[in-house]
């Protein structure tokens, strides 16, 4: 049975896919606010475990893979758009640096008079996070559609990238200024939490993942397709990392570092898992109501904002809060309050906006524009 059209049939909206990012927005707050307030007592128990888990390859990859489908569904996604989205979130996430690591780092240390949290906050405006590295990604790719690069081409490129990865990965450079730049290249050092070498896999498969999806006429034979296939595949490789001692943060000893740099055995066992999880939630999605779905279609939309603001919040809170000192259910309900809290802003933002561009346009002329967005 063909399911495939040599055109873009199934351009519309992919609200299923709102549910991967909806859930990954939330173990991304979680595993966050865990990360900041758990106790060390209890670093290498279960429940830290499972939020490490949970925040590990149910997030940060499915970010990027929806990124790369994103790029393929806009309507706008020329090499100049590509371009200047890209300046905008790199500038976005040093700016975000700023914001939630040297400003709260400069209170403590005008309130402790010691100078060393100023040069902590200093050294952490460099820091490659995912903003940084989502710029990166729209960078790279403004090139591919400037030269008009083929699928085949991209393989190419990809293929020489990993081939790249595997000689830098771990390789510090002695110069500040220097190794800064190359932080965002490859995994230097530990402010290198989302190198574009590590990380470029996910986007690209989901840029080509959403030419398939595009022009797919049956998406429930799709998607069950991909789980006949990644359901035991994902078993099998997590069997394989975890005899072999794979290291890329999803089990065991929590290997941050290597999640954060991980080669590209990394990338398969999480890209196939990646695929897996999309695919579950498409079935899942048709049974959630509608009431949740109208939420889960917020937090998809908001992302960027709701991780400018979570984190900012977090940032800030130190200077309230005992960091490592919270037990599992204290750091759960924190991590609620922050995820609410957040949502709350993300609302009232959005209908700030749409205040504002009300008084700009007319009627019709606002509904063309919130479609256009949409």
């Amino acid at each position: 049975m063909d399911i495939f059209n040599k055109e873009k049939i199934n351009s519309s909206y992919q609200k299923d896919l709102d549910l991967a990012k909806a859930l990954a927005i939330v173990f991304m707050i979680w595993v966050h606010v865990n990360e900041y307030y758990q106790t060390l007592a209890i670093e290498g128990g279960v429940y830290n475990r499972v939020v490490e888990f949970l925040g590990s390859p149910f997030s940060a990859p499915i970010f990027i893979i929806l990124l790369g489908v994103g790029i393929v569904y806009s309507r706008r996604s020329t090499a100049k758009y590509l371009f200047n989205r890209g300046i905008t979130l790199l500038l976005l996430g040093y700016g975000l640096n700023i914001v939630m690591d040297l400003i709260p780092n400069t209170i403590i240390a005008i309130r402790t008079n010691d100078m060393s949290y100023i040069q902590s906050g200093l050294e952490s405006i460099w820091g490659i996070d995912i903003l940084a590295f989502s710029g990166l990604a729209f960078l790279f790719f403004s090139l591919i559609k400037k030269f008009n690069i083929s699928n085949k081409g991209l393989f190419g490129i990809w293929c020489a990238l990993m081939t790249l990865n595997i000689f830098l990965r771990g390789t510090t450079v002695e110069n500040k200024i220097i190794n800064i730049i190359c932080r965002g290249i490859w995994g230097t050092d530990e402010l290198s939490w989302f190198p574009f070498l590590s990380w470029i896999t996910f986007a690209i498969l989901g840029y080509y993942f959403g030419q398939i999806l595009i022009r797919c006429t049956n998406k429930t034979v799709l998607y069950k397709n991909i789980l006949f296939v990644t359901a035991p595949l994902s078993v099998m490789l997590w069997i394989y990392s975890y005899v072999n001692n794979v290291r890329f943060g999803a089990f065991g000893a929590l290997y941050q570092t290597e999640y954060y740099h991980q080669d590209v055995m990394g990338n398969i066992v999480l890209c196939v898992f990646a695929l897996f999880w999309i695919s579950l939630l498409h079935f899942v999605y048709q049974y959630i109501p509608e009431i949740i779905k109208r939420s889960i279609n917020r937090w998809s939309k908001n992302t960027n904002l709701m991780y400018c603001i979570h984190y900012t919040i977090i940032g800030f809170s130190v200077l309230v809060l005992k960091t490592e000192s919270y037990m599992p259910l204290q750091t759960i309900l924190l991590a609620v309050s922050i995820f609410v809290f957040t949502d709350i802003l993300c609302i009232f933002i959005n209908k700030a906006k749409s205040k504002k561009l009300c008084k700009e346009y007319t009627k019709n002329e606002y509904a063309i524009l919130k479609n256009i967005q949409n």
